[in-house]
């Protein structure tokens, strides 16, 4: 006879994956809603405002691992099957485009801070961390051992990528005089290419996970796919079905990051954040404007090469939005490592003077 413990386990499992079910149900309604509305990027802004939105009435769940990995894994597929003999074309471009992008990563970062500091009345190490355009996990738990208020860092981080994914589409759509998507490729890969290449896609993926690259799922996946159609063994691009699908889990897991997040403190500093991470693109635009000049890149291509925002969320939009996926990878990727060399040469300086940190603190 089953126990009662038997019983609780199992109706805590039905919960848990009821809670889910409806998490992705959400994701999935909000995506199809922004598609429809022809919302630039819809599938994935569509779902993370709708996931987001469950999250505040408290009804959504964590997304498991096992989906955020099919997530990661297709978006890589996807973003893989671009590639082809004249895909590296301007690469002759990415070490001074890179370049610039460095410079750009520190003027946002220092916009985004002044307004954090002046605005709000922030300490400078808080508002630094909470800059930062990248390494979110670093930079919380780095503002924890500093004593800064990690809560508020954690949701600037946060939010920071929910803005972008739902307004650089429109940017880019209005400078590129109302074309709401990406074309459909006329040839597209069939469902057994797809399953061998999302099975190599995710042998890829392991491989650097194991030796800890960070976003390692994603550009495993991409590499593998773009050897693949590279060398011609797969004939097309990935499907519209394919990418939505893919779209809306990556849109399901950011949204429920925000499951058991206290909205109050989001609302005391939502000006605050609307602000910072409008002087970050409004940085992003100036610099992306630059190099559409001097790099032969478009401006749509450069702006979300350089966007403050989170290296996977910014590859999906590039794919969805018809703009070179391969030289905006390579952008996010070198950012990446930018920032997790420098960050702990500026962790160390900001930790020279605790006190004047903490007392701002007080203030703030």
């Amino acid at each position: 006879m089953a126990s009662t413990n038997d019983f609780s386990g199992a109706r805590g499992l039905f919960a848990a994956h009821s809670a889910e079910a409806l998490t992705l149900a959400a994701g999935a309604a909000g995506g199809l809603l922004f598609s429809w509305l022809r919302v630039p990027g819809g599938a994935m802004s569509g779902s993370v405002i709708a996931v987001a939105a469950l999250s505040a009435l408290g009804r959504a769940a964590p997304v498991s691992a096992p989906l955020r990995v099919m997530a990661l894994v297709t978006m890589g597929v996807a973003i893989g099957a671009v590639v082809g003999p004249d895909t590296f074309s301007n690469i002759a471009a990415y070490p001074a485009s890179v370049a610039m992008m460095v410079v750009c990563v520190v003027a946002m970062t220092l916009a985004s801070a002044l307004i954090w500091n002046l605005m709000l009345g922030w300490p400078p190490a808080m508002s630094l961390l909470a800059s930062v355009p990248g390494s979110m996990s670093y930079i919380v738990s780095v503002s924890l051992t500093m004593g800064a208020d990690a809560a508020k860092v954690a949701v600037v981080q946060m939010s920071r990528v929910i803005f972008l994914v739902t307004i650089l589409p429109w940017i880019i759509v209005w400078e590129q005089g109302g074309h709401m998507a990406a074309p459909v490729a006329a040839v597209v890969d069939t469902i057994p290419v797809l399953l061998a290449t999302m099975a190599a896609g995710l042998f890829g993926g392991w491989l650097l996970q194991q030796i800890g690259m960070q976003g390692g799922m994603l550009l495993g996946a991409l590499i593998a796919s773009g050897i693949i159609h590279y060398v011609g063994l797969a004939p097309g691009r990935a499907p519209l079905w394919f990418l939505n699908v893919g779209q809306t889990l990556l849109g399901a897991w950011v949204g429920s990051r925000f499951v058991d997040f206290d909205w109050r403190l989001f609302g005391a500093i939502c000006v605050g954040t609307f602000a910072a991470v409008g002087a970050a693109i409004c940085v992003s635009v100036g610099f992306a404007w630059t190099a559409a000049q001097f790099f032969g890149v478009s401006f749509g291509t450069a702006l979300i090469a350089y966007a403050p925002g989170g290296q996977d969320a910014m590859m999906v939009l590039a794919l969805t939005l018809g703009v070179d996926p391969i030289f905006v990878s390579a952008h996010h990727l070198a950012r990446y490592f930018v920032i997790n060399v420098t960050l702990p040469f500026l962790v160390a300086w900001l930790r020279r003077n605790p006190a004047a940190d903490a007392k701002g603190e007080e203030a703030s």
